[in-house]
């Protein structure tokens, strides 16, 4: 038996055994919930709902060419009938006879078919020349597919262009509440020692009011900081198309990269690989191929047909069969001028998607040098704040020196935090600015 001791003792081992296995569940949950940068793409490639649709477009426009290509191939069809007549279907044939010892003509009839009639016939037909119209409606529908995958790495490169600038805001709103909270430690901590100060009698009572104002304010600093960097993690789970309030674990740090490329280069690539471009340039050779669809107008159309065709008065069919085979040609001679016009539509609509391929082509190259500037600026910003924040520590270190000896005041130690706060701030926000303009930048040069 145990004795009282050694139940509590047990009890206790149970207790801390269960609450340990409650943390190490709370540790493995709080893991699970941390994400790179690359598993926020993966979440919300496979979660976003634009990219599901994207992808069932693509599935309908392959099919959409296969269809096209069908057009080309020979058509057959199956046949079978059954046809019901109130009397069996008779022509009456005059005869010469004699009547009577007299010649004479009498009526006859003669069964032309059947009461009952079933009838079975295969038909095959082969357009052999269309003027090349359905041979090019099949080249459009190819373009009209390859578009809608180009349309779909477009959305593609959109959505991790938007996870990864959120995921880059989030990195920042956190950075930004940890100056908020350091900077409100800071003040704290100063306020501490002015109410010493004030209780000796070494400062003056408007010294310390001064203080507890701007520790007030540093407090909803913080308040409005956290609340920016929840709003930032609930734009994130939004593009990872997951609920609004899971809790995210990302890095602390927002990584730096080279810009690697020139001005002229990055233009380049962006002239070759965006998805718009090229998706203009698809319509601009079905338009060229619309052209060809259109003057199929002023050509003849010639077709073969071959069917077989068997008939009787019993469902097994077993009286009689045919067959018939030929050629087939149609010319519409005159439409009223109306495949002129269609072939001047077609030059029309190919001429201008010409002139939007070439504004398309200057808003990108607009578009990678906005980028492309934005990044070289904000990486000069990071060595500018990156000095600035080692002066604004130093000064603020002496000012506090300074207000522990009596020769600065309050407003100087806050003036002093302030300016390391801002320095901190240009810190976060050039390094923010400059990962999301290298974001852009590959985005605008299709290589996202």
């Amino acid at each position: 038996m145990f004795s009282l001791k050694g139940r509590f003792v047990v009890i206790r081992r149970v207790i801390l055994f269960v609450i340990g296995i409650f943390f190490a569940a709370g540790l493995a949950a709080h893991a699970a919930d941390y994400l790179t940068l690359d598993e926020a793409i993966a979440i919300a490639l496979k979660n976003n709902p634009v990219v599901k649709a994207e992808e069932q477009n693509v599935q309908g426009r392959r099919f959409e060419e296969r269809v096209s290509f069908a057009n080309l191939l020979p058509k057959v069809d199956l046949n079978y009938s059954y046809q019901h007549q109130n009397t069996t279907p008779t022509m009456t044939i005059p005869m010469n006879t004699i009547v009577g010892g007299q010649p004479a003509v009498v009526p006859f009839d003669v069964s032309t078919g059947f009461q009952d009639t079933y009838s079975f016939q295969v038909t095959a037909t082969q357009p052999l020349y269309m003027g090349g119209a359905l041979y090019n409606a099949y080249k459009i529908a190819g373009n009209t597919y390859r578009a809608s995958t180009l349309n779909r790495d477009q959305t593609l490169r959109d959505l991790k262009r938007q996870v990864i600038d959120g995921y880059y805001r989030l990195i920042q709103a956190r950075q930004t509440l940890e100056v908020a909270r350091s900077s409100m430690a800071s003040i704290k901590a100063h306020l501490d020692v002015a109410n010493a100060f004030y209780g000796q009698g070494m400062i003056p009572k408007n010294d310390l009011l001064e203080a507890e104002v701007s520790y007030a304010q540093s407090q909803q600093t913080v308040i409005q900081a956290d609340n920016s960097a929840k709003v930032a993690e609930s734009g994130l789970n939004r593009l990872l198309g997951r609920d609004l309030s899971v809790p995210i674990q990302t890095d602390r740090e927002i990584p730096m990269q080279e810009l690697g490329t020139t001005l002229d280069e990055a233009i380049g690539t962006a002239l070759k690989n965006r998805q718009e471009i090229r998706v203009t340039e698809l319509q601009i050779d079905s338009a060229s191929k619309g052209i060809t669809i259109a003057r199929a107008g002023y050509l003849p159309n010639l077709a073969a047909s071959a069917s077989f065709t068997k008939y009787g008065e019993e469902p097994d069919i077993d009286y009689d069969e045919t067959w018939t085979a030929g050629l087939g040609l149609s010319w519409n001679v005159f439409q009223g001028g109306a495949s002129r016009y269609s072939v001047s539509r077609a030059i029309a609509d190919r001429d201008q998607l010409t002139f939007l391929l070439q504004s398309q082509k200057d808003q990108v190259a607009l578009e990678v040098k906005n980028d492309y500037l934005s990044a070289v600026e904000a990486n000069a910003r990071i060595g500018v704040a990156s000095k600035a924040i080692a002066q604004a520590e130093e000064n603020l270190r002496i000012q506090k020196d300074r207000f522990n000896l009596q020769v600065a005041t309050t407003t100087d130690i806050l003036d002093a935090q302030a300016l390391l706060n801002r320095a901190q701030m240009n810190y976060i926000l050039a390094r923010s600015d400059y990962a999301r303009s290298l974001a852009a930048l590959r985005a605008d040069m299709g290589e996202l």
